[in-house]
């Protein structure tokens, strides 16, 4: 199967925000139920990704088939730790990829993309979060050169009604 990566456009706004609709879904279903559905159609979810997609510092991807998008990558340069030797360090904050067109090699080269402009940039490190319990994920990642560097933890706290 033939596909291309490119740097998505304004216009291809409207097909990004269903991509990440879907990746809200998908996770919220399955990690997190704290997950606004509403955020990615919301102002914050557009300005977001209007923001990513023409800002300096913000990479969008997206991945056609036949024209089509049928994935995408966004992240960009983010704030390193004060505590931390490390220069610039961008990151990649959502993904996602449509279930029939996974394992042809779509991912590997969006994240490849990324680390490539990343490297333009400047940039030292570049991370990624994932959910600990997605071991899909978490799997691919590693296979890309991605190591864990922290846990994050948490627990909700009961409120007294």
């Amino acid at each position: 199967m033939q596909f291309t990566i490119r740097k998505a456009k304004l216009t291809d706004l409207k097909a990004i925000q269903e991509l990440n609709l879907k990746l809200f879904k998908k996770e919220a279903k399955e990690y997190d139920p704290t997950l606004s559905l509403e955020w990615t159609f919301g102002r914050s979810g557009t300005e977001y990704f209007k923001e990513r997609i023409t800002e300096e510092d913000g990479c969008v991807l997206v991945a056609e088939v036949k024209g089509k998008i049928v994935g995408y990558l966004a992240g960009g340069i983010t704030e390193t730790d004060s505590y931390r030797k490390v220069g610039r360090l961008a990151e990649i904050e959502n993904m996602f990829v449509e279930e029939e067109y996974r394992n042809q090699g779509i991912g590997g080269k969006l994240i490849q993309k990324f680390l490539d402009w990343a490297k333009r940039q400047k940039v030292e490190r570049v991370k990624v979060v994932a959910f600990a319990l997605n071991y899909k994920a978490l799997r691919f990642y590693r296979k890309h050169g991605f190591k864990e560097y922290e846990v994050v933890l948490e627990k909700e706290v009961a409120q007294d009604v």
